[in-house]
């Protein structure tokens, strides 16, 4: 990135200048929040953040952006945020722990109250709890990695041990205990086990079919990525997200259509809870019956 405009100092300010640049690529700055996953704001400038080729391509035409490029040491604490033509001074991203000494977390929750329904709601949620830790939402927000919100309550995060620790303590908080799958979609918040056997999830995975539903969609998320994500099962009919006739944005949900139930049964299993810039996913069979996890808004029918 280019420095930042005059008056915008502090890192907190040179976070939220971060977030709406790339929010005008995203179009919602809950989204672009969730995407950064590291930050440079002292003699370089510049971030990180999981996006698909397409938004990064936009990305790199904005004036304010120096260059896009795939991030070769993503494990790694240290990031270079210099440009080719500007000596790397040597001085660390500034991070919330300088000192490299963190580790990845997965966080049990107990189920939130009510008023907490949807995923904005629920990251909104797991941010004040570990605010309450951090002392900043912003820095919150940053060490999120991964939410679960649908059966099992839950998000992951990059802390030290002794945040982790205290952590612990808060209410509300079931465990903390080390990410040992961290670099796996897959994470084990307690796990579909929980569920009474005759439950809705269960009889779905049972249930033949060639169409799916997907819900939870990042409103940026193109057909050409979900096609990606769900072609590798088997040849697909239809790839087709909804999209608002008056705001010409996506709904959220999309139908996904095979030419075989074995390959629609197989996406549903594997790609059910799995993470599409940066949202977690809802695979269900199309059919006519509402959907718990539509948003709030009306089931189309398949």
């Amino acid at each position: 990135m280019a420095r930042p405009p005059q008056g915008v100092n502090s890192k907190p300010q040179i976070i939220d200048y971060y977030v709406s640049t790339l929010q005008r690529v995203l179009g919602s700055e809950k989204d672009a929040q969730m995407c950064i996953y590291d930050v440079s704001s002292d003699t370089h400038f510049g971030f990180c953040c999981h996006i698909d080729e397409q938004a990064s391509y936009e990305l790199a035409r904005l004036p304010e952006v120096l260059s896009v490029k795939p991030d070769p040491d993503y494990n790694s604490n240290k990031k270079d945020s210099a440009s080719s033509n500007i000596f790397n001074s040597g001085v660390e991203s500034l991070r919330l722990f300088p000192s490299g000494n963190t580790k990845h977390w997965l966080v049990r929750m107990e189920k939130p109250g009510v008023g907490v329904v949807t995923k904005a709601q629920m990251v909104d949620y797991y941010t004040q709890i570990l605010t309450k830790v951090l002392g900043d939402e912003k820095d919150a927000q940053m060490c999120i990695y991964h939410v679960s919100w649908q059966f099992n309550f839950g998000f992951c995060c990059e802390l030290d041990e002794e945040c982790a620790r205290e952590l612990s303590g808060v209410p509300g908080v079931l465990s903390v205990d080390l990410d040992r799958n961290f670099e796996s979609e897959n994470k084990d918040y307690g796990g579909p086990t929980d569920l009474p056997e005759n439950s809705e999830a269960s009889e779905m995975t049972t249930i033949k079919t060639k169409k799916l539903f997907i819900t939870g969609l990042s409103f940026y998320t193109s057909e050409k990525t979900l096609r990606s994500h769900f072609e590798g099962f088997g040849e697909l009919v239809e790839v087709k997200i909804i999209m608002d006739k008056i705001s010409k944005r996506s709904k959220g949900y999309a139908f996904v259509e095979y030419t075989t139930e074995e390959a629609a049964a197989a996406a549903l299993k594997e790609m059910n809870g799995k993470i599409i810039n940066g949202w977690m996913i809802v695979v269900d069979v199309a059919k006519t019956r509402p959907s718990n996890f539509s948003r709030g808004r009306p089931r189309p029918t398949a």
